[in-house]
């Protein structure tokens, strides 16, 4: 049985949805495959830079999901579950300007647009460490954002690339199965929705 989708929206907001989980995987073949052995640091900065790039991505294909199937949908509510940081996260990088100088929402008092900045003595956010691992290239930000008495404190928040990519594709699957466009005729052109883990 097919979704149903809300009036004007229909399967092309899927298939820009799902062009977002293909991007998401070639950003992330793109991370795994910087290799600059004679400058680690420059191979990590790469690695971190694209990975910016990958969450931005990985949460327009969960917008997509959003705006086909609303966002009390199980399909988001799973993958929100699983993910939690991750639009936190996204906010952060998209509203870099205004976390370093304090005036993101999170370090804003009652955590509103109106609320008073932070005052701070250095950057409000920063890469704090990057590695890799079996999650795939792991990005640490650290955020000082106010606290749930107001005080500022120091937040991280973690991208490891593989582990965003296989559940974002498993995202974009389950979103083009539940609009009823997963025949088999999709299944042998893509791979993502073939076999969404296989990465």
């Amino acid at each position: 049985m097919e979704a149903k989708f809300p009036r004007n929206v229909g399967k092309d907001m899927v298939r820009w949805a799902h062009a977002w989980a293909v991007a998401t995987s070639q950003i992330y073949e793109t991370i795994e495959s910087i290799s600059i052995p004679e400058s680690p640091a420059t191979e990590a900065g790469r690695r971190d830079a694209m990975t910016m790039v990958l969450v931005d991505a990985v949460r327009n294909v969960a917008r997509g999901a959003e705006s086909s199937f609303g966002r009390g949908c199980e399909l988001i509510r799973r993958f929100n579950e699983a993910h939690p940081q991750l639009k936190n996260l996204r906010d952060r990088f998209e509203h870099y300007e205004d976390y370093v100088r304090g005036a993101g929402v999170a370090q804003r008092e009652g955590r509103k647009r109106s609320g008073t900045p932070l005052e701070l003595d250095t950057a409000g956010i920063e890469i704090s460490a990057s590695s890799g691992g079996p999650e795939g290239h792991l990005v640490c930000i650290a955020v000082v954002e106010r606290d749930g008495n107001g005080q500022p404190a120091k937040v991280k928040y973690e991208a490891p690339s593989k582990t965003i990519t296989a559940a974002v594709r498993q995202l974009a699957r389950d979103l083009v199965e539940a609009a009823g466009m997963l025949d088999e005729h999709h299944l042998d052109r893509c791979e993502i929705c073939a076999d969404p883990h296989n990465l």
